[in-house]
């Protein structure tokens, strides 16, 4: 017996057609392009303005991100990434994201492909949140409905 679905259509996530929603701290917001429960897995745009944090976290899974604009570092690591880098992470990694925003005019945007679970952690390691492509979707669909935006079908 063949368990392999076959494939979807093709599908454009139409970017501009899709809100940034709010992230957890201020100044942070992501867009997601893809979200597959099935799967729990996530594409999103992540933007971070002046002052803005990503919490401390620890990803289950692998990362993959591409820089698009601005800078940004690990607090917890020594490098810095900057537009055009690609930035691997393995599962287990546990980092703090910190947008290195000179100004307000270009925030900080990347490309990340999330590949399971992330789990949002204290100072002491001790687990706060737990993000997943299920949340993620319900974050989106939430927020649209309170803006009065009719969402775009992004679970595929």
């Amino acid at each position: 017996m063949n368990s392999i679905q076959p494939p979807i259509s093709d599908v454009v996530a139409r970017s501009a057609d899709i809100p940034w929603v709010p992230q957890g701290s201020g100044n942070v917001w992501f867009k997601p392009l893809r979200i597959s429960v099935a799967q729990n897995r996530w594409v999103n745009l992540l933007k971070v303005t002046k002052g803005g944090v990503v919490n401390r976290h620890r990803h289950l899974a692998e990362v993959e991100g591409w820089v698009i604009q601005g800078r940004w570092h690990y607090i917890e690591h020594d490098w810095a990434a900057g537009p055009g880098d690609f930035v691997y992470e393995p599962p287990g990694d546990v980092h703090t994201l910190v947008a290195d925003v000179a100004d307000e005019a270009e925030p900080m945007m990347t490309l990340f492909s999330i590949h399971g679970a992330i789990e949002y952690v204290d100072e002491n390691d001790e687990l706060v949140h737990i993000e997943t492509a299920e949340t993620k979707l319900r974050r989106y669909l939430e927020h649209c409905e309170s803006a009065g935006i009719a969402p775009l079908d992004l679970a595929y």
